[in-house]
């Protein structure tokens, strides 16, 4: 039996009417896109009326001040043990109810995985992907590749559906399953990101984080992300390298990560330490992104950037590489933004200065970027977990 005192202290935040809650597992805080987009579902949710329960190892919470829903109830989830977390989520179930679960992280769809093949009973259960699991299988040690494509295979056959961020990352999804009997697979889904435009547009009004971005110099291009391999930093400043040499322009990469001292070694070499900034994270990004002529995404592998979305809902011109997965969904097949291939320098430097000479015009921009709207996404997700819109009060 789950112990009930695994439950205690009770839950800090407010639930929403007499619903029975959406719980969600694995929606980790700190910086950056995905915690922006957690942050965005839990406010769709509750504008719906929706109450939202949150499962996390205890102190490990977003900043719920970004939240006009107020703070949601958190109920532990420990770190360690699987044993403890299965008590904790079996006592979680026995004493809240949830009408459903959403699951967005490995770690905790393998435990609901788990206590489906020990027979309890879950609510509906779905996992959301928001990575494309080619690129994560593939950069595992060759060792390790069987057993995590395994885990992976285990935890989605024993869902009750499964949501993609994008149509890269569904058909990564539906690659892993592709020697699955069609009557095991769960259901597929692709919901885009949601993104709140109207708060877009207010913090795209607040002060402009860098000086640069508020001068009348040199054009301004904009990366943004964590300095890591993976989003390839390192080939964008090589690339501005070579536009710098036909023209004036600046380079800010907004971000933090364990490739700092490396990057700025590069930048030195390339004489370039008057011309690039790393200026560190970004509380807002929009204020950055809404002054920039232009915002390049270089990465090697993404799920579905959400920062390109945000580029577009900023009206900002975009170019990006042909990566897997999300650019070629986000700028619709390079009508809204050139595509270049991963790594090219030579490429990204004249897809970078063909856009500026020739920015799509704003209007165009931020049309596209309508689609990723909050309550179109939230609507999917409602829709998906069993909670049909028209049976819920419509926001005001």
């Amino acid at each position: 039996m789950p112990n009930e005192n695994l439950l205690s202290p009770q839950p800090t935040g407010d639930s929403i009417g007499h619903r029975a809650p959406v719980a969600l597992l694995g929606f980790r805080p700190g910086p950056g896109g995905i915690p922006r987009v957690m942050l965005d579902l839990i406010d769709g949710f509750q504008r719906w009326h929706v109450p939202v329960e949150l499962l996390l190892p205890a102190g490990d919470y977003p900043d719920f001040t970004r939240l006009a829903s107020g703070k949601p109830p958190c109920f532990p989830l420990s770190n360690g043990k699987p044993e403890r977390a299965h008590q904790e989520i079996q006592s979680y179930l026995a004493q809240r109810q949830p009408a459903a679960i959403l699951s967005n992280k490995e770690r905790t769809s393998a435990l609901l995985a788990d206590l489906r093949e020990q027979g309890v009973e879950l609510p509906a259960t779905w996992l959301r992907i928001g990575s494309d699991l080619r690129e994560k299988i593939r950069r595992q040690r060759f060792w390790r590749r069987a057993g995590y494509r395994a885990s992976l295979h285990r935890a989605y056959l024993a869902a009750d559906g499964l949501i993609a961020n994008s149509a890269g990352v569904a058909e990564s999804i539906e690659s892993l399953l592709s020697r699955t009997p069609a009557a095991r697979k769960p259901p597929l889904r692709v919901i885009a990101n949601p993104l709140n435009l109207t708060r877009v547009q207010a913090l795209s009004k607040e002060p402009a984080p860098h000086p640069w971005l508020a001068d009348a110099g040199a054009p301004v291009i904009i990366g943004m992300g964590r300095l890591v391999a993976v989003k390839d930093f390192q080939t964008l400043i090589r690339a501005f390298a070579r536009l710098r040499q036909h023209r004036r322009a600046r380079l800010i990469l907004f971000g933090e990560g364990r490739q700092r001292s490396m990057l700025e070694r590069l930048i030195r070499r390339l004489g370039l330490s008057e011309d690039i900034a790393l200026p560190g994270f970004i509380a807002n990004p929009f204020a950055a992104l809404s002054r920039a002529a232009l915002f390049v995404l270089s990465s090697r592998y993404e799920g579905s950037p959400n920062v390109l979305i945000e580029a577009l809902a900023c009206a900002t011109p975009c170019v990006a590489t042909d990566c897997r997965s999300g650019p070629r969904d986000i700028l619709e097949q390079g009508r809204l933004g050139p595509l270049v291939p991963v790594g090219h320098v030579d490429a990204l430097a004249s897809a970078m200065a063909r856009t500026l000479d020739a920015p799509l015009p704003a209007d165009t921009l931020l049309h596209a970027a309508r689609r990723f709207d909050l309550d179109t996404s939230v609507t999917a997700y409602l829709e998906a977990l069993g909670l049909r819109p028209e049976n819920a009060d419509r926001p005001e």
